[in-house]
């Protein structure tokens, strides 16, 4: 059964449903700690001043990108992986909410703006290494993935399942 009004409103309910808000909202918090992991992991590495797990030679070579003057936030010593965990911090608690209060399509719009924002500063970075610096890390690129995968899914979850805005 459609909902009143011909079936275009957008649900913005803070009632519960009574089921968990599915498999869309688990996928951007798996994709989230994925995410956050990796960029930990190049946060660590910066500041232990060690190599990382990654070639060292031809197009890949990890070590040229993250010791690069790119690979700080500009007029900082704080490594771009430092906004990275940011980020996936804010997107794992956007899917989070998302999981709590599934009707809420306001916070599925948020997540996607929020996406855009990731994506947009991925085409950034990945500018810088194939331009700038002509090599590429492979922890870098697994990051921007899961940046793009996180923007499917949030555009995929902008509308709403029939079954989501029929449930009362």
């Amino acid at each position: 059964m459609a909902p009143a009004g011909g079936g275009s409103e957008q649900v913005n309910s803070d009632e519960p449903t009574g089921r968990p808000g599915g498999v869309g909202a688990i996928w951007l918090m798996v994709l989230s700690v994925a995410g956050f992991g990796v960029a930990t992991y190049l946060t660590t590495v910066h500041y232990a001043n060690v190599p990382l797990a990654c070639s060292a030679s031809g197009l890949v070579d990890c070590s040229k990108v993250v010791t690069s003057q790119y690979s700080v936030v500009p007029g900082t010593s704080v490594p771009i992986t430092v906004p990275g965990m940011a980020f996936f911090l804010v997107s794992l608690g956007l899917a989070i909410a998302q999981y709590v209060r599934p009707r809420r399509t306001d916070l599925r719009q948020a997540h996607f703006g929020w996406s855009v924002l990731g994506l947009l500063t991925v085409f950034y970075l990945v500018y810088v290494e194939l331009v700038e610096i002509h090599h590429i890390c492979i922890w870098c690129t697994a990051v921007h993935i899961l940046i793009l995968l996180t923007l499917f899914t949030t555009a995929w979850r902008l509308h709403p399942s029939d079954e989501l805005l029929t449930s009362s």
